[in-house]
């Protein structure tokens, strides 16, 4: 499985924040509030003096919530980004991570930016929540 796809999966599966009825979609975060997207903007590997590949991949968690003029809508918004990071710091605390994802082992996992605005309407904002995952090639044994 890919660590876009293990990763969605795994968050869909565990977090407690995440609504089982809202739409949590690979790539694409639709125009209205309450879905959420994980999609990838970064990757680099390099290779250990034994041969092992070390991958590290960076995601975005998108979240398109209500926004405007009203603050209890803002301060709702920041709080889920702040529990998101704090569940994600818990499990790297715990060495809980996405499993199955083809050829390596997720051994770290960083959250950061929790709650930027990336884009704001009348109504709803695109919020985001960057991830790192560092991995290494799982060894046959």
């Amino acid at each position: 499985m890919t660590v876009l796809a293990a990763t969605r999966a795994w968050m869909r599966q565990n977090c407690p924040l995440i609504d089982k009825n809202d739409r949590f979609n690979a790539g694409y975060l639709g125009a209205k509030a309450g879905a959420y997207a994980l999609t990838a903007s970064g990757e680099s590997h390099v290779q250990d003096i034994c041969g092992a590949t070390k991958r590290t991949v960076q995601l975005l968690f998108l979240a398109r919530l209500p926004f405007g003029e009203a603050l209890a809508d803002n301060l709702c918004a920041v709080e889920f980004f702040s529990e998101l990071a704090a569940w994600l710091e818990a499990r790297e605390s715990a060495h809980e991570y996405p499993q199955g994802i083809d050829g390596d082992e997720v051994c770290r996992l960083t959250a950061q930016n929790a709650g930027l605005v990336l884009s704001a309407e009348a109504g709803n904002a695109c919020y985001q929540l960057q991830m790192t995952l560092q991995m290494e090639e799982v060894q046959d044994a």
